[in-house]
């Protein structure tokens, strides 16, 4: 299905990130990964998958992982906690607006994904406790989306509801552009939200939105179409 595109994912080594990773190689893609330690990097990830030394905090170690790249999928973010406004602007800010700065540079045309969470938009207790002991989060992120929008990219930014790490494929999807809180009833598996990501990819209605995922009420899976099914709903 990928037809030998080459993917670049910025946060292959943990979370959704790596599960994307795999889900990429199933369906053919090439993988490359931006690691700041290439030996745990290695440990982490399978052999097909190419490894290239940088650091989103440091524009100057981006532009060789940048090379001959089809899309970006960027779902690197600090995850421990509390932590300071100071690293999560690094990080989650001041490096997504580098990772834009360095594909740019290297002339890129495909498409940048990019991982958030619900409750970007939309107060709530949840949002506000999570601000509070990971530096304001939140607001870095909602402006990183910002700056996506204004690169010029064809984009698509993924809102992923409260992260769980049940199996992917057990529970239907709710695809929606509604502004959900941040709220443990709005939650989603991790290894369905990357399933997400890799059909956006196949689905050209994806491209220049920002939608929420959330498991439904109700409902079972059925196969692993998600967004042919649904987009059309949104």
């Amino acid at each position: 299905m990928g037809e030998n595109q080459r993917v670049l994912v910025i946060g292959a080594t943990q979370g959704t990130g790596h599960v994307i990773v795999s889900l990429l190689i199933q369906d053919g893609y090439q993988v490359r990964a931006l690691a700041r330690n290439e030996a745990k990097a290695r440990e982490r990830l399978s052999s097909p998958v190419e490894i290239v030394v940088g650091d989103i905090t440091k524009l100057n170690t981006l532009p060789s992982a940048m090379k001959d790249v089809d899309h970006i999928i960027f779902t690197a973010g600090v995850t421990q906690r509390p932590v300071s406004e100071r690293l999560i602007i690094a990080t989650e800010y001041e490096g997504l607006k580098n990772t834009l700065a360095a594909a740019r540079d290297a002339g890129f045309n495909g498409r940048f994904l990019y991982m958030t969470s619900i409750g970007v938009t939309k107060s709530s207790l949840g949002a506000m406790l999570l601000n509070l002991f990971k530096g304001n989060t939140l607001k870095w992120r909602k402006l990183a989306e910002a700056e996506i929008r204004r690169s010029g990219f064809d984009y698509t930014i993924i809102r992923a509801g409260f992260l769980t790490n049940s199996p992917r494929g057990r529970r239907a999807i709710k695809v929606s552009q509604s502004d959900y809180p941040l709220a443990f009833k709005y939650r989603i598996s991790r290894a369905d939200v990357a399933e997400v990501f890799v059909q956006s990819l196949r689905h050209p209605s994806t491209r220049r939105t920002t939608f929420e995922v959330v498991w439904a009420k109700r409902g079972h899976r059925q196969g692993r179409d998600v967004l042919g099914r649904i987009w059309q709903d949104i």
